[in-house]
């Protein structure tokens, strides 16, 4: 997450873990920072399965797309 913008280019998640004495502890790897107010949480699960944005199954030929945006403004 880039401080000086509203959007981004990627969308990824971060992990939490719960450490004695301080509760819930955020880590977004793809940044090098903890989670501020700024993240958005849209899922929550004990795996990636449970908290995957999209899952099911395709057969056939075809083409896919996925396109999301979102905006968080004060």
């Amino acid at each position: 997450m880039l401080t000086d913008r509203v959007e981004q280019e990627a969308s990824h998640a971060w992990a939490e873990a719960h450490i004695d004495g301080l509760g819930w502890v955020g880590f977004d790897i793809s940044n090098g920072i903890s989670p501020d107010p700024r993240y958005v949480r849209v899922a929550t699960g004990a795996d990636y399965a449970e908290a995957a944005p999209i899952s099911g199954l395709s057969f056939g030929g075809g083409d896919q797309s996925m396109v999301v945006r979102l905006a968080v403004e004060q």
